[in-house]
């Protein structure tokens, strides 16, 4: 199923200092994850982790500030 993911950018604890990263959520459940960084390469990584992660078992197509990621990633 295509499903569209919002992203957030958002500040995640590291080592030393908080690091700028993202939460991208599903918005067919809610379910939500974190990535560092906050570029494409961390966007795609964070719908690869909601299709991976799914508390449905799903295996969606996420659709991504206007870029789809899913059976290719």
């Amino acid at each position: 199923m295509r499903v569209t993911a919002t992203v957030e950018e958002t500040d995640l604890p590291g080592e030393f200092r908080d690091v700028p990263g993202l939460t991208v959520t599903c918005e067919y459940c809610g379910h939500s994850v974190e990535v560092y960084g906050t570029g494409d390469a961390s966007a795609k990584r964070g719908a690869v982790m909601l299709r991976e992660e799914c508390p449905k078992g799903e295996h969606n197509f996420y659709v991504v500030e206007g870029v789809s990621y899913g059976d290719n990633y």
